[in-house]
Parts: structure tokens; sequence; C-alpha cells
């Protein structure tokens, strides 16, 4: 016999009882999950497969068969492809390892999907109530900046009564009312209808106007809004402090000084999802604070908003 052939044989008979020797290692049905490494490989090959050591030795029989015998080389080629096919059937079973799980991992699994639900969850939590502080913060940070304006409003009250404008401090004192429900009105809507915030718009800039005996007026121009466009809806806070922090300076320019400004128009355009606020007139060309602003407008022209104010700006009036 070739030692080519009695080579070959042997490294496949050797790499089938290491398929077999690592297949037991990982198995959870021989007992075997507890030991370490520590035992000799001897005893492994008592733990391996019968029908892999019986293919080996039918195998190795049939090649010895073959040297010491006169047998017909054609039976003895049958015989000898026969068992060459069970050794490869008994070593491919046992190269094939299966990693059985432990009988609690499923519920491992289990549990860690439950923990990461969890966590995702919080972590949404957490992204809306950070967004739901910043919008908070910015509502509270509008409200100071009003708090400070009313002071002079009420400074300004106070001065017409001392010098007897009676009617003037009136007049001064229901448009101040009106604005102030306005605004306590918006504080309360996560949105508003385009028509309420025009509204408080008209109001506070009416206020100014009074305020300044008319040396400061700005008129609004919204003339090109539908009804279906008027009933979208913006959000809380952001039209009205926009217009009031960029006429606010010429208003105070107005009240120290005894001349008229010129007087500017707010057109307010609106084109699709987006809004246009725009400030027109000679001081609004010479000055560069009164730069047009674009905000996004909620709800669709033919869709009713979602949200329904519980009453508007002109049952607030």
């Amino acid at each position: 016999m070739p030692i080519g052939f009695i080579s070959l044989q042997f490294a496949l008979s050797a790499l089938a009882i290491s398929g077999g020797i690592r297949k037991d290692w990982n198995s959870s049905e021989r007992g075997m999950r507890s030991v370490k490494g520590d035992r000799p490989w001897y005893v492994w090959v008592l733990f391996l497969s019968p029908s892999l050591m019986v293919s080996i030795g039918l195998l190795w029989s049939v090649s010895i068969l073959a040297a010491i015998t006169q047998l017909p080389p054609a039976l003895l080629g049958i015989i000898w492809i026969l068992a060459f096919a069970r050794f490869i059937h008994a070593a491919s079973k046992a190269w094939k390892i299966q990693w059985k799980p432990k009988d609690d991992e499923p519920m491992e699994v289990q549990r860690r999907l439950i923990q990461l639900q969890h966590q995702l969850h919080k972590l949404n939590e957490k992204e809306a109530l950070g967004l739901q502080l910043e919008k908070t913060n910015q509502s509270q940070q509008i409200l100071n900046r009003y708090g400070e304006h009313f002071k002079r409003v009420l400074l300004t009250i106070e001065n017409h009564l001392i010098y007897g404008e009676h009617d003037h401090a009136e007049h001064v004192i229901t448009l101040f009312s009106r604005h102030l429900r306005q605004l306590l009105h918006e504080g309360s809507s996560p949105f508003l209808s385009l028509e309420d915030s025009i509204s408080h718009i008209k109001t506070h800039l009416e206020l100014m106007a009074l305020l300044t005996g008319e040396r400061f007026i700005c008129d609004v121009d919204d003339g090109m809004l539908d009804k279906a466009t008027l009933k979208r809806c913006t959000e809380r806070f952001q039209l009205g402090p926009w217009v009031e922090e960029s006429v606010w300076p010429y208003f105070s320019l107005a009240e120290r000084s005894l001349k008229s400004l010129d007087p500017i128009t707010l057109i307010i355009d609106v084109e699709e999802d987006r809004l246009t606020l725009t400030f027109s007139g000679n001081m609004s060309s010479q000055s560069n604070d009164l730069n047009p602003a674009h905000f996004r407008l909620l709800g669709s022209s033919g869709v009713k908003p979602t949200f329904q104010p519980r009453h508007s700006a002109l049952e607030l009036a």
C-alpha cells in the first residue's frame, strides 16, 4: 500500500477525531459542560461518537485487509468505497457543530430586549422633555421682557393721571388691558391662529402709537390674506415678540423725541407654508435692523386646524 495513501487516510482520521472531540466539548447532552479543558486528550476519545469510531475502524480494517489478503481488486475497491462513504458521513456529522443555547438564554434575550425598549422610551421622553423645557424657557424670557416693558407703560399711565389727562389715561388702560388678555390667551395655547396673531400685533402697535402721542405709527397690511389662510396656525410667542423687538428701539426714540418719526408698514405675506413679515417705509429702508423674517405656518388651507382656540382674539378684545 503506498505511503501517500496511508498518510492521507491517517490525516482524514485525525481530522474526523478532532471534529468529534470538539463536538463533544460543546455538547450539552454528555454532561461535560463543567469541564475546563484540564483533562488529557485520550480521555476525550472515550466520549467520541460510536458511529465515528466504527467508521474509522472499518476504513482501516478494509485498508489492512487489502494489504494482507489476495482478494480481487474490484471487490476490495467496492468495499473500501463503501467504508470510505460511511467514514465521510460520520466525519461530516462530527464537524457539524450545533451550539445549543442554555435554557435561560431565551429569557435573557427577552429581558435585554425589554431593557432596550425601556431605555429607548426614556430617551424619547428625555428628548421631548428637553424640547418642552426649551420652549418654556423661551416663553419665560419673552414674558420677562414683556414685564420690563409693562413697567414703562404703567409709568406712562401714571404720568397722564398726574397731569390730569384722565381720558387719555383711560384709553391707554383699555388698550393695555386688551393686550394683557391677548398675551395670557397666547401663553395658554400651544398654537395660535394667524388671525389671532395679527390681532395681537395690531393691538400692540396701536398701544405703542397711543403711548407716544402717535409720533410712532406702524400700520399692518394683511389685505392679501384670505379667510382660509387666516385660519391656519402659528406657534405661540413667535410673531408678536419679533415685531415688538424689531420696532422697540424706534418706539423708545419716539418716546424721548418731540418730532414724529416716519410711519412704517408691516406687510404680512404667505407663500405655501412660509409666512413672511416685512417692514416698508422710509425708516425701514434706512435701517438695517428691520430685516424681513420668515416663520413656519402650520396646517393646510384646505383642512381645518386640529387645535381650536377656546376664544378668539376678537372675543378677548
